[in-house]
């Protein structure tokens, strides 16, 4: 069942109020704090975002510590992505070509999903996050903690 907005956005760690260390001691991945490949936290913010909102994502890595010790989540983009797909999750994204996607999401709430981010200084790179209304403008999205809106494509699942 999914979960409303509202309680996925009061469970989301930003990371204004909690750093990756805080983030992985909290769940008891403090082993993975200087860990190279662990060092992108959207994945394991948005699953323990779900996870703490009562959904059960089948992941890689199992919560060690905390409310939730044992629950799994998905420390990668692209796996949680895939499998925010199934139907006992989120189901289907919308799917939406690069620099068209902030227009058709407009005012709307949910998980979104950016593909092929280019910075010009390596490799195409992936994001997810939560995405709401902007609330210092009248007419477009804002996210969690960063928007891609120039990335290939972008995936969107709505939330009420």
């Amino acid at each position: 069942m999914k979960p409303s907005f509202f309680t996925v956005r009061e469970n989301y760690p930003t990371r204004a109020s909690v750093d990756r260390t805080a983030l992985y001691k909290a769940i008891g991945w403090d082993a993975l704090v200087g860990v190279t490949a662990y060092q992108n936290t959207c994945a394991t913010r948005v699953s323990l975002a779900l996870v703490r909102s009562g959904m059960r994502i089948p992941g890689r890595l199992a919560i060690l510590k905390g409310e939730h010790k044992g629950s799994l989540i998905e420390p990668g983009h692209a796996r949680l992505s895939i499998l925010l797909q199934r139907r006992n999750l989120l189901g289907l994204p919308e799917v939406h070509r690069g620099g068209q996607a902030r227009q058709a999401i407009g005012r709307r709430s949910g998980i979104v999903s950016f593909w092929r981010i280019q910075d010009g200084s390596g490799p195409d790179e992936g994001h997810i996050d939560i995405v709401f209304p902007d609330p210092h403008t009248a007419d477009g999205p804002a996210c969690g903690s960063q928007c891609y809106w120039q990335a290939g494509e972008v995936w969107f699942w709505p939330l009420i």
